[in-house]
């Protein structure tokens, strides 16, 4: 009785781990990026937007967690500005051919500018239809504080961003 116990339990560990893996997503997509500050002249327009990046983690069933690398680029009052973001991300997918995410920002570096930036915070929010063989169509919303200093005045800067991007989710 005790090896049949035995047995059942070392199957039922071994049919769950068959759905645990390695997520590899790399993406590439297009948006728009606009920046909001607490002094009036450094709001800018909307700006165009692209990014690169891949979200590596660990996949269990529907769940999936991990760390999230993008690579953009946008321009800010003519001067072309670097963004590199890392985040922590907690994913979900769903069995109707979509697919959620959110993201905590835990580093992000802004090279390309004069101004003085320290990253405070940021987040984002993000779907994708996954209806295309080996193909995802993501949407994602995200916002990142910074501080901003300004002769010797601290100001809160963030730029509010809305990505489309194509991806390659791969569960392996």
């Amino acid at each position: 009785m005790k090896l049949k116990a035995l047995v059942a339990i070392v199957a039922a560990c071994l049919s769950v781990q068959s759905f645990a893996g390695l997520l590899v997503d790399p993406y590439f997509g297009v948006g728009q990026i606009k920046t909001t500050a607490d002094v009036s002249d450094l709001d800018g327009e909307a700006e165009s937007y692209t990014s690169i990046g891949s979200r590596v983690g660990y996949s269990f069933i529907l769940v999936s967690a991990g760390i999230d690398y993008e690579m953009g680029k946008y321009g800010l009052n003519d001067d072309d500005i670097s963004v590199t973001n890392m985040s922590f991300f907690v994913g979900v997918d769903l069995p109707i051919l979509i697919r959620a995410w959110a993201e905590y920002q835990i580093s992000s570096d802004i090279s390309g500018s004069d101004a003085d930036l320290s990253f405070k915070d940021g987040y984002s929010v993000g779907v994708g239809f996954t209806g295309l063989p080996f193909v995802s169509l993501n949407l994602e919303i995200a916002a990142t504080n910074y501080e901003l200093d300004l002769a010797g005045n601290k100001v809160d800067f963030t730029t509010a961003s809305t990505l489309f991007s194509v991806s390659l989710p791969l569960d392996l």
